[in-house]
């Protein structure tokens, strides 16, 4: 294998990155969640109440019945998105991070894939090798809510960050970045199961005060932060109207999962089709998505399979690899260096399925693409790594 690969790739995960370690796919998620709903808060529930109204409203609306157990996740969550998002209960909207099934559902999504991630130690092996052939220019953008990257990262002593830049310093009208720390860059576009966002909590915890011995709780998270470890996402200087500073990452996760029963949630974007409206404190993650590619060396995609709702996705994902492959396609680079064919992998086990993927790709030139439809695994991992227009 080619190991000596400079870098400066570009990374694309999606849910079949992590079905080699056993973690469900979307498809999967409802009866899961369902179940630790009524695990946590018994039957009668705000969120068995929203479903009975969603399936009410698909029944006289679309003329379509459907029970609780053919219930698409992410169609009924796209109804409470709309729903809380436009503010359409008025003064019963529960908070501004959603309302309270909102929240529930955030939660059990959570813990059901927390629950199936192995420790950083009993990972598939490929997931090793993966973080072991990243090279510290390289830039990973997932969509993936779970921590498997960031364990085999850390199991394997690979430099990594969750934020796109860090900064020297910050200046009125431009910041300078800090270049002088090699590290991989992990952008997790849809948030993560140890991700909390504390915005709302301060604005509570500023009106009532510090928090005294016998007072009120407002978060099990953020009015104990030792109780699981709590970290800011970034580090280093950044602007005061910086968003990220309102999200932290807790280090005991497992444990937050196995105790805590609160109605506090991760950050996540759930997997609605308008999930997007709630993407404001990640707008960093995709600025200047649509001028990348160009100066890249490598661009691959893993087990994201471009969903037709998610077209903000494609239209990010169509100029980066356009600019990929038009731009400097026979330039050697850094005196040696080709850039490799755009490589995707995926779990494809029939021709349609084939055909169905390659033609949401449509987009990319067939002439400078590469595919594997086998999935993610050992095969995948020669596959990406190996230089096929090495000279």
């Amino acid at each position: 294998m080619a190991s000596a690969h400079p870098g400066f790739r570009i990374f694309v995960l999606g849910a079949g990155f992590s079905r080699l370690a056993g973690l469900p796919l979307a498809s999967q998620l409802f009866p899961l969640v369902k179940a630790v709903i009524e695990r946590r808060h018994g039957h009668d529930t705000k969120f068995q109440r929203d479903l009975d109204a969603y399936i009410r409203y698909r029944r006289i609306a679309d003329g379509v019945n459907i029970f609780e157990h053919t219930v698409d996740l992410e169609a009924f969550l796209s109804y409470l998105d709309i729903e809380h998002f436009l503010e359409l209960r008025g003064s019963d909207t529960w908070s501004q991070e959603g309302n309270e099934s909102q929240l529930m559902i955030r939660a059990a999504i959570g813990e059901v894939i927390q629950s199936h991630t192995p420790p950083a130690d009993q990972l598939p092996a490929a997931y090793y090798r993966f973080a072991e052939n990243l090279s510290v220019h390289d830039w990973i953008l997932t969509f993936n809510y779970d921590v498997l990257l960031e364990r085999a990262l850390e199991h394997v002593g690979k430099p990594y960050r969750l934020f796109p830049h860090r900064f020297a310093s910050i200046g009125k009208h431009s910041n300078t970045v800090d270049s002088q720390r090699e590290e991989v860059v992990l952008l997790k576009m849809h948030g993560s199961v140890d991700w909390f966002h504390d915005k709302q909590y301060r604005t509570l915890r500023a009106s009532l005060g510090p928090r005294k011995q016998d007072g009120p709780v407002l978060h099990s998270i953020f009015d104990f932060p030792d109780r699981y470890e709590v970290t800011t996402l970034v580090e280093g200087p950044r602007g005061a109207d910086d968003p990220l500073q309102y999200l932290h990452r807790i280090k005991h996760v497992d444990r937050y999962y196995c105790r805590d029963r609160g109605l506090e949630a991760p950050f996540l974007l759930s997997p609605s089709h308008v999930k997007f409206v709630y993407a404001e404190p990640l707008l960093s993650f995709w600025n200047g998505m649509g001028r990348s590619g160009g100066m890249n060396l490598g661009v691959n995609v893993i087990g994201f399979s471009l969903p037709s709702h998610d077209e903000y996705i494609r239209i990010g994902l169509y100029q980066m690899i356009r600019n990929y492959q038009g731009y400097s396609w026979d330039t050697h680079w850094l005196d040696r260096t080709l850039k490799d064919y755009v490589k995707f992998v995926d779990f494809r086990d029939s021709d349609g399925g084939v055909a169905d993927y390659k033609q949401r790709y449509g987009f990319a030139d067939s002439s400078k693409s590469k595919f594997l439809f086998s999935g993610f695994g050992d095969e995948a991992i020669e596959f990406l790594f190996t230089l096929q227009r090495e000279t």
